[in-house]
C-alpha cells in the first residue's frame, strides 16, 4: 500500500523562502543525485515562535521542501531509505538566528503508482494529450509490487508517495508536518 506525502497542520505564517538558486524544483523533478557543495539557504521573512517551528520535522517553502536535523537523523540511519532519497544540506534562517542540519530531499526514484482508468484527469496542454495531466480525482493503484520507501509518480511527477513501512517509520517517530 502506498500513500501520498500531504502537508498537514503545518501553518502558513511558517512556509519559507527558498534564498539558493543553484537547485530548482525542475532539478528535483529529476529525480538524479545532485552534485552540491554549499548548503541551499531557507529564510523565514516572518517573526514567529522558533520553539514551535522547529517542532515541525517536516518544512515547506516556495522552493523546496525539507526536513528538519531530527528526522535528518533519523532517516540518514536507513540504508534502504537512502536508496530512494538523496539528502541535501540546508540551512534555514529564523528570526535572524541561522538554523544548520536540516535537509531537502531529493527523491531518485519514480514509479507507475496512479490507476489512470478510475482516476479523473485532463491534459493541462490540449495539444499535448500525452503529456502533463492536470487531476481532479486521483486513484492510486493497490497491486504495486515494488519495494520502495519515496518515489515520485510517473503518470504526476510533482507528487509524492511513501510505502507503508515509511508511513509506519513516521507514526512510530512522531514525525510532524505531513499527515499521517
Amino acid at each position: 500500500m502506498l500513500f501520498e506525502l500531504k502537508i498537514f497542520d503545518y501553518p502558513n505564517t511558517y512556509w519559507f523562502e527558498y534564498e539558493s538558486n543553484e537547485i530548482s524544483n525542475y532539478d528535483l523533478l529529476q529525480c538524479k543525485k545532485i552534485q552540491n557543495d554549499n548548503p541551499l539557504i531557507f529564510k523565514l521573512k516572518k517573526k514567529v515562535s522558533e520553539k514551535r517551528l522547529l517542532s515541525y520535522d517536516f518544512c515547506f517553502s516556495d522552493g523546496p521542501d525539507f526536513i528538519s536535523p531530527r528526522l535528518a537523523t533519523l532517516l540518514a540511519n536507513n540504508k534502504d531509505f537512502l536508496k530512494d532519497v538523496q539528502l541535501l544540506d540546508a540551512n534555514v534562517i529564523i528570526n535572524g538566528q541561522n538554523h544548520s542540519g536540516f535537509k531537502v530531499i531529493n527523491i531518485l526514484r519514480t514509479i507507475s503508482c496512479i490507476d489512470m482508468d478510475k482516476s479523473d484527469s485532463e491534459p493541462i496542454l490540449d495539444y499535448l494529450p500525452d503529456g502533463p495531466k492536470r487531476f481532479y480525482k486521483i486513484v492510486f493503484k493497490q497491486d504495486i509490487e515494488e519495494n520502495f520507501y519515496m518515489a515520485r509518480c510517473l503518470e504526476s511527477e510533482g507528487r509524492i508517495v511513501m510505502s507503508d513501512k515509511l508511513r509506519q517509520f513516521f507514526i512510530e517517530n512522531n514525525v510532524k508536518g505531513i499527515k499521517l
